[in-house]
């Protein structure tokens, strides 16, 4: 039976945007001066977790956009690039520096779905938010035996790479949501540690033919702020509370935890 492809964006775990020649083309020259994860800004240029900031060329974002890629409708993407001849010599890597603008050639881009999340003022509140079938994973294995967990982009974006299962057909993906939820009560709060639920709505499909796995990011730059506000440094651990089910077709009572440890984020520039 023909199987479904669904986009899995590969994890590089780039904290703003590195630098390297380690690939190059068959003259011996880098495919890219600079691949890594970054923000839009008004569906124009690009900017990193530093500040540093990118202005694609027209013809290169057109490019990229006819390969799928809609710079107006991204917020959270990957980008691989090359500097224009007129970039300064000086490149950034992050670190004590007064942040750059750079104009830059797109030589790949690969939008991850990113989201709102969703806050609630108790677990009772919560439950207004249609959960109707568990998800699989929020630890996938690819075919290569490379697994990939939830992380946080900075402070700014929690990103998940949720499986789940669903009816074979493409036009079933958009009956599936994915909502992440913060409840603000204090008396579950901890000076230490950050607590979000993960709730899947099926929609109006019925049926577990075939796994899904898509990465899917969430907005918490205002909850990880209130946070360290409140508590005068950002939480260490991270934890996503989920409902799975291996067959992705039994919602259970209990949950499923998933943390990122030893969470820490302090750019020396911010």
């Amino acid at each position: 039976m023909k199987q479904l492809k669904f986009l899995m964006v590969a994890f590089t775990l780039l904290m703003g945007v590195s630098f390297t020649s380690c690939l190059n083309d068959d003259a011996g020259e880098s495919m890219y001066d600079g691949i890594g994860y970054v923000r839009t800004v008004m569906g124009s240029y690009f900017i990193d977790l530093y500040g540093n900031t990118y202005h694609p060329t027209m013809a290169s974002v057109t490019e990229m956009e006819a390969q799928g890629f809609k710079m107006s409708g991204t917020d959270l993407a990957q980008i691989a690039f090359k500097y224009v001849e007129d970039t300064p010599a000086t490149k950034a890597e992050g670190g004590t520096f007064t942040p750059q603008d750079y104009r830059i050639k797109l030589v790949s881009a690969i939008a991850v779905d990113s989201y709102s999340t969703r806050y609630a003022s108790s677990v009772e509140d919560m439950e207004a938010i249609p959960e109707t079938a568990p998800i699989v994973t929020l630890e996938p294995t690819d075919n290569y035996g490379q697994t990939y967990k939830p992380w946080m982009y900075g402070a700014e974006m929690l990103v998940l790479p949720i499986s789940w299962k669903m009816e074979n057909k493409e036009e079933m993906l958009k009956q599936h949501t994915m909502e992440l939820v913060y409840i603000n009560d204090e008396s579950n709060e901890s000076s230490t540690e950050l607590v979000f639920y993960l709730r899947h709505n099926k929609g109006t499909d019925t049926k577990t033919d075939v796994f899904a796995v898509r990465n899917k990011a969430y907005d918490v730059k205002q909850i990880m702020s209130d946070f360290k506000e409140k508590h005068g440094s950002y939480p260490t651990t991270i934890r996503i509370k989920a409902k799975t089910d291996m067959d992705g077709a039994k919602l259970p009572e209990k949950y499923t935890d998933y943390t990122i440890e030893n969470f820490k984020w302090n750019p020396s520039n911010q």
